[in-house]
């Protein structure tokens, strides 16, 4: 079987920006989890994991005081509140 890569593969922007932000959240080196995967690659997240960006499911499971990466298609709203509202009660930072 033959493989062809085309010339522009890779993340696309909004990947590509999510990752970087990611990044540059790790090299702060204040508390940061991503709420779910940002990204459907586990290459990544564990790498992501590996520079000490954790990963929660549910904003219930956000240790209090940490930032928080929300993924780039979204989240839906907690019930009877604004999400952001929701984390920051908690302590969080989204």
């Amino acid at each position: 079987m033959t493989v062809t890569v085309a010339k522009t593969a890779g993340f696309c922007y909004g990947v590509k920006r999510a990752v970087e932000l990611a990044q540059q959240a790790a090299q702060d080196g204040k508390p940061c989890v991503m709420l779910g995967p940002i990204i459907h690659n586990a290459h990544v997240v564990d790498a992501l994991a590996e520079q000490g960006i954790g990963c929660v499911n549910s904003p219930e499971e956000v240790p209090e005081g940490s930032r928080v990466i929300i993924r780039s298609h979204g989240e839906s709203r907690p019930r009877g509140g604004d999400f952001g509202r929701h984390l920051s009660q908690r302590g969080a930072h989204p």
